[in-house]
């Protein structure tokens, strides 16, 4: 038995061909809506499994530790959750799913783009009084974080 990797929406997308035991969890499947990419995964010998509510609840928290939860979908969630529980690769090339896999040390597997070269932790700085922090909220003045990126005006 060859190594697993827990497979990113991204590889079905572009067709790459992974070695070893490729695994995903339901909501990659979910995500995949044009016929190309559901029928490339239907034709692969893929498992598809759900990742136990304890792996979830680790990755949660280190995702709250590198300030990656914001950026991170439920379903990357889960797609670090399996791979952290079969000690797993995560192939993607989602830079904040693979700053999280790094900080997690899984191994990670590029899709297309080449991965990251270091893992930071991400830092929000209050638009109010410029404080760089971490959270939900700035722990100077209170100021929750803006949501969405701002429209220009012009």
């Amino acid at each position: 038995m060859g190594a697993y990797i827990v497979a990113d929406s991204s590889v079905f997308i572009l067709g790459k061909e992974l070695p070893g035991e490729v695994i995903t969890v339901p909501s990659v499947v979910r995500e995949l809506k044009d016929i190309r990419s559901r029928m490339r995964f239907q034709i692969s010998d893929i498992r598809v499994e759900s990742p136990s509510g304890r792996s979830l609840a680790r990755v949660r928290m280190a995702a709250e530790e590198t300030g990656d939860l914001r950026a991170l979908s439920a379903t990357d969630l889960e797609i670090l959750a399996k791979a952290l529980e079969l000690g797993a690769a995560v192939a993607t090339d989602d830079y904040a799913l693979q700053n999280l896999a790094a900080h997690l040390d899984l191994k990670i597997e590029p899709v297309a783009q080449p991965g990251i070269r270091r893992s930071r932790v991400r830092k929000q700085r209050c638009y109010a009084c410029k404080n760089a922090y971490e959270g939900d909220s700035c722990p100077v003045c209170g100021t929750p974080p803006r949501s969405g990126k701002a429209a220009r005006k012009g």
